[in-house]
């Protein structure tokens, strides 16, 4: 969760000091940016002591670490091209619930498609794309909510003339995976999911020397451990769940290393 989304998920629990603070900074976040602790305190009409208890109560040491939150926080938003929240729609006040939903959601999914763009090895990309193309045989794998992706990605690497092996069944996976050679390369999409299959045709394509390549979150231990190359997802815990499963924001994070792979590829 940013320091903008907390704020504004405890701003009914401050004090009324706390409560002008957040909605000043709520508004205009650049001054927290651009001003001191104490013209900050001006413009809130509070105390200089309030700002550092209010900056202490949203989990920071103090002023300054809040302000390089802010500072950061902002720098995201400036890349895409402005801050997400400020170009949604306005919303009618009967839907203000949805309307916030709406306005974290697409937050949350610009934030970790920027997250993970930033975090990406260049010199990885190029030698994953390389593998690529010189691979006689590409097993691609992609089970659950990660096999939308993984279906995307089976057809751009089609049109690329790149010779793909792609099944939707999970139980052909393992006996696939037996029939790869050190000229074949495996490729596992995947958000820590810990699925069996994963690591039976991870272990099978391992025993009979192919290359193996895991685009997956940082805590996603089994399957690294077995990979040659790995390509990491950074997506903040998710603050909405659709039908009682929690919203894919792997999915944003996923897709875009994906289609940055397609055009390492092109070079």
């Amino acid at each position: 969760m940013t320091a903008l989304d907390k704020i504004a998920s405890l701003q009914s629990q401050f004090s009324p000091n706390g409560q002008k603070i957040a909605t000043l900074v709520l508004a205009q976040p650049e001054l927290v940016v651009s001003l001191s602790s104490q013209e900050l305190a001006t413009a809130a009409n509070v105390s200089q002591s309030s700002i550092v208890k209010f900056t202490q109560r949203v989990g920071f040491k103090g002023f300054p670490a809040f302000k390089m939150a802010i500072s950061e926080e902002l720098a995201r938003h400036n890349t895409i091209g402005g801050n997400v929240l400020n170009q949604l729609p306005t919303q009618p006040e009967t839907n203000n619930a949805l309307a916030s939903s709406l306005s974290k959601m697409a937050q949350q999914k610009a934030n970790a498609i920027i997250d993970t763009t930033k975090a990406i090895d260049v010199d990885l990309l190029k030698q994953i794309a390389s593998i690529l193309k010189s691979a006689t045989r590409i097993q691609l794998i992609g089970l659950g909510s990660n096999a939308l992706v993984a279906h995307d990605f089976n057809d751009k690497l089609l049109s690329l003339g790149l010779p793909v092996i792609h099944s939707a069944d999970p139980s052909l996976q393992s006996t696939i995976a037996h029939t790869l050679t050190e000229q074949d390369v495996l490729f596992i999409l995947s958000n820590n999911n810990e699925h069996q299959t994963l690591q039976l045709a991870s272990q099978a394509a391992k025993l009979h020397g192919a290359t193996i390549v895991v685009i997956t979150t940082p805590d996603d231990l089994p399957l690294t451990s077995l990979a040659d190359l790995t390509l990491l997802m950074h997506c903040e815990p998710s603050l909405h769940r659709i039908v009682n499963q929690p919203f894919t924001l792997h999915l944003a994070a996923q897709q875009t290393l994906t289609d940055i792979l397609c055009l390492a590829i092109q070079e």
